[in-house]
């Protein structure tokens, strides 16, 4: 079943928002692959890893916001007579594949939450096992909810309950995956140094507002009075846009700053 959004007609700045959106990311992940690239061999051995992970995820997301503007550009067409983008004849839009590129990246991007926090050894790998599980059935059941999105948008008939139960579930996972998370960050924070924790701090709080951001926009959908209106298709995209850019790069740049501040207050011990 088709995306919600292959079922709207597109003025021409909506469009283009919503297409220069994911351009913007593509650069922006683009350019933090160099960014972490280059910097990792600033910082001692023990981080150098969270460096290596931000790189991974850089490319993972740089190749699935390209991948989402060459679809979007190929999904619609400009119908002159109308002035509105309709979508073209044989193509579908799809933000599945946002779903593909968060199962690789969430595991990823709480791995090294947890490497700058400085767990190890068995420890680590069992707070490691809880918050991967408990990331990837967060986004497994996503995935199966989103199929759901034309019925629970009323755009074709059925039922859009499976939109509510899968996606209720996948936030009855996200809870835990806080949970856990959140017991991780008050633990960590101790073995950091005084100048280090702000900035572990403000990645924790960033990553908790972007992952509610991206709830909100999944349920986008499913809210009567909003999910009809191709307006809300450009605020629930720019949604998912922008809450990759600040839950990868931005994230990924603020867990750099605290190993840069680890590394070198260690190094004067």
């Amino acid at each position: 079943m088709p995306n919600y959004e292959n079922f709207f007609l597109f003025e021409y700045w909506q469009y283009e928002v919503i297409r220069h959106a994911f351009g913007f990311t593509f650069a922006v992940f683009a350019a933090s692959l160099l960014y972490f690239t280059v910097t990792a061999s600033e910082v001692t051995l023990k981080y150098r890893r969270t460096f290596y992970i931000s790189g991974v995820v850089m490319v993972s997301a740089t190749l699935e916001l390209g991948l989402l503007f060459l679809m979007w550009n190929s999904s619609f067409v400009y119908d002159a007579q109308r002035m509105l983008f309709i979508r073209a004849e044989g193509q579908i839009f799809s933000n599945g594949y946002r779903y593909a590129n968060w199962l690789i990246d969430v595991p990823m991007l709480l791995t090294q939450f947890l490497i700058v926090l400085q767990f190890t050894g068995s420890e680590f790998f069992a707070r490691w096992a809880k918050l991967t599980i408990a990331g990837a059935s967060m986004i497994i059941l996503g995935y199966i909810g989103q199929y759901y999105e034309p019925q629970v948008a009323g755009f074709v008939e059925g039922s859009g309950s499976g939109f509510w139960i899968w996606g209720g579930l996948s936030w009855l996972v996200f809870f835990y995956l806080l949970y856990v998370a959140n017991e991780s960050v008050k633990l960590g924070l101790a073995s950091l140094s005084e100048a280090a924790r702000p900035w572990m701090s403000r990645a924790w709080q960033l990553l908790v507002v972007t992952w509610f951001v991206y709830g909100f926009c999944y349920l986008v959908p499913g809210i009567p009075g909003i999910n009809q209106s191709a307006d809300w298709v450009v605020v629930r995209q720019l949604g998912y846009t922008f809450s990759d850019f600040l839950s990868k790069a931005v994230f990924g740049l603020l867990l750099a700053q605290v190993a840069l501040i680890q590394s070198r207050s260690e190094a004067k011990q």
